[in-house]
């Protein structure tokens, strides 16, 4: 069996080794670490910490020198005179022509930060990269995920139920090359629960498409729909004591019944707190297989009736195949009634 006493022991007879040392050792290195926190800690509340400023993934500047204003927001309990001076304060030199970008990593970022702004950086949320761009407009993944957001809601305004718009999926920044050139969204399919694909388009200042950037959401549409109170057997008949309605998502029910019309029979079993689909449930049938109808033929200028034999079961407006008796044709008609078959 392993032991770390012994262990420990042996390492100290082999190689002159003092635990007693690496613990005071040790202690100090804790001991120090506590009081540099403790001085990160007082610094930054010395540097009024009830306020945070949030540096954005992507920004664009105008002048030689990157200014905090350009590249950040504060938070909105911090006061505008303050806010107003360090918004206006340059840091690091900017791209060298319009157009060209830099991009920092978080920890340089940060090191920049400490560099032009001292303790002040502390109050800093930071991305994990920015990407700064000299001229044109930035568009920042915050700012993309709300229009995508607001987009699909107001395309599924329509559908019947609670709209809920989870796991988007868009660009982590976009940049429009001049400040005249807009973002807009477009998509080629109506929104539907499950997984919707949309575009973002760069449209210049003369209406033309520039760029395409592709971006998805899941839309969840929860409303109630019928489920089984009880074991439901093939060809049962659905009465209001088997059925009742649970608040499902409708993106993973999606052929889910909504309980209206009838009268309906079970097609295919349905268990316990299963959620009936179209599938499940077709209409009582008005005409049994092998009973006798009236086959009546319609066109445009001429109505034709006789007898034919019903060759399955079906309920009104479903399709069904009859024998003509009097040819021994079968043909397919449309029921109207439990005694009408219609061909056109």
């Amino acid at each position: 069996m392993y032991c770390a006493r012994e262990h420990h022991r042996w390492d100290n007879l082999r190689q002159g080794f003092c635990p007693v040392r690496t613990r005071v050792v040790i202690l100090a290195a804790v001991a120090l670490s506590v009081l540099l926190l403790s001085a990160s800690a007082a610094a930054a509340e010395q540097a009024g910490q009830n306020w945070r400023i949030q540096v954005r993934n992507a920004a664009c500047v105008s002048g030689p020198k990157v200014l905090l204003g350009e590249i950040a927001d504060a938070s909105e309990n911090m006061p505008a005179d303050q806010w107003k001076e360090l918004a206006a304060k340059p840091l690091w030199a900017s791209p060298e022509k319009v157009g060209h970008q830099t991009a920092l990593t978080r920890e340089r970022l940060l090191a920049m930060l400490r560099h032009y702004l001292g303790v002040e950086a502390g109050a800093y949320v930071l991305p994990q990269q920015l990407v700064v761009q000299r001229g044109g407009k930035a568009i920042d993944g915050a700012a993309l995920a709300r229009m995508g957001v607001e987009f699909l809601t107001a395309r599924g305004a329509g559908l019947r139920g609670e709209l809920e718009i989870t796991d988007l999926r868009a660009p982590d920044y976009v940049f429009l090359p001049h400040p005249g050139d807009r973002l807009n969204m477009t998509m080629s399919e109506v929104v539907r629960p499950g997984r919707n694909n949309m575009l973002y388009e760069i449209v210049s200042g003369d209406g033309k498409t520039t760029r395409r950037f592709a971006g998805s959401a899941f839309v969840n549409l929860w409303r109630p729909v019928a489920c089984a109170t009880k074991p439901i057997n093939r060809l049962q008949l659905v009465t209001p004591d088997m059925i009742t309605f649970k608040r499902k998502n409708i993106a993973h029910n999606q052929n889910a019944w909504d309980g209206s019309g009838g009268p309906w029979r079970v097609a295919k079993s349905v268990g316990t707190d299963q959620v009936i689909t179209v599938e499940s449930v077709e209409p009582v049938p008005v005409i049994a297989k092998g009973g006798q109808v009236k086959l009546v033929y319609e066109g445009t200028n001429i109505r034709l009736s006789v007898k034919a034999e019903a060759l399955a079961d079906a309920g009104i407006g479903q399709t069904i195949q009859v024998r003509n008796v009097q040819s021994n044709r079968k043909v397919t008609g449309t029921v109207l009634d439990a005694e009408t078959v219609l061909v056109r």
